[in-house]
């Protein structure tokens, strides 16, 4: 599949009511859904009206909107609307759902278009962000999408760690074409790795490949024109033992060799010793106390 057969056309909402309405739907769609649990619903956080900006964040693979929820809440506490929606195929009861092998690089992109369009019914002035494969999808909208303010592009999965940077398109078009393989999160400690309860427990080979190339379709698209929006935040986690930061830094090379004047690096120091997931609350190792002002600092609410 070409980038261009993965781009779709915008069409953004402009009533607070058919964003309301249509969200609704996509609730009622998720809980309808055979095994899904309906605590991973997608969070809408609302004032009952459009306001001045409005907030989507993109949570990360295997894992589900609870994920960013206390961040949306702060974020809703400055007076704005936040979304958290639940991508599809995350979400469900069973911690070893098939689904976690499901991911499609053309679904992510199109739901993270979809929201995108969506959110300017929440929202005047419309912000993104999104962790690890969410921060590959806030990772396209930065590209593709100049009427989103601000974009957070957060320990982005581009690439895995384990892969040098050169071979990892490569790797990840081979992934694709061998057996899928389910593989622990967490080799050692396998049902009693720590972490959240609702987070699958293992990861799926394809989908990991799935994610991956949605990196480079962002990147192939990258030289071939600057960034669309208005800002760009990547956020690199210097102590993150999951994703290829080499990668993520390459990909704001790109965007500057572009002439854009709109992208923005911040690291968090490899001696805070934060895991990948650094937006989770409770997650062993996190700080969210020190990153949360880091971001709401960034999409300018402190």
């Amino acid at each position: 599949m070409t980038t261009t057969q993965i781009l779709s056309q915008s069409a953004p909402f402009t009533d607070y009511g058919a964003a309301l309405a249509r969200i609704e739907a996509m609730r009622s769609t998720e809980k309808g859904a055979p095994g899904f649990n309906p605590e991973m619903q997608s969070i809408l956080l609302s004032h009952g009206q459009k306001t001045a900006r409005a907030v989507l964040w993109f949570h990360g693979y295997t894992s589900a909107p609870p994920q960013f929820r206390p961040l949306a809440e702060l974020c809703f506490d400055r007076g704005y609307n936040a979304f958290i929606p639940c991508v599809p195929h995350h979400g469900f009861r069973d911690r070893f759902s098939p689904e976690m092998s499901r991911v499609r690089t053309a679904e992510l992109v199109q739901f993270a278009e979809d929201t995108v369009d969506l959110m300017h019914g929440l929202g005047n002035e419309i912000i993104v962000g999104g962790l690890s494969m969410g921060g590959a999808m806030a990772s396209w909208v930065a590209q593709q999408r100049a009427d989103v303010s601000t974009v957070l592009i957060i320990a982005a999965f581009l690439g895995a760690r384990i892969v040098p940077a050169r071979l990892t398109r490569l790797v990840s078009t081979t992934l694709g074409f061998l057996p899928d393989q389910r593989q622990w999160w967490d080799e050692q400690k396998k049902e009693a790795s720590p972490g959240p309860d609702f987070e699958y427990l293992k990861r799926s080979t394809h989908s990991l490949s799935q994610i991956i190339a949605l990196g480079f379709r962002t990147f192939d698209l990258a030289r071939r024109r600057p960034p669309a929006a208005g800002k760009i935040w990547m956020v690199i986690n210097d102590h993150d033992d999951s994703v290829n930061n080499e990668i993520n830094q390459q990909l704001v090379d790109t965007w500057r060799r572009s002439a854009a004047r709109n992208v923005e690096t911040f690291h968090f120091p490899d001696a805070l010793g934060l895991p990948h997931n650094c937006i989770g609350a409770g997650i062993p190792g996190g700080n969210t106390p020190l990153v949360y002002p880091e971001l709401m600092r960034m999409i300018g609410y402190i």
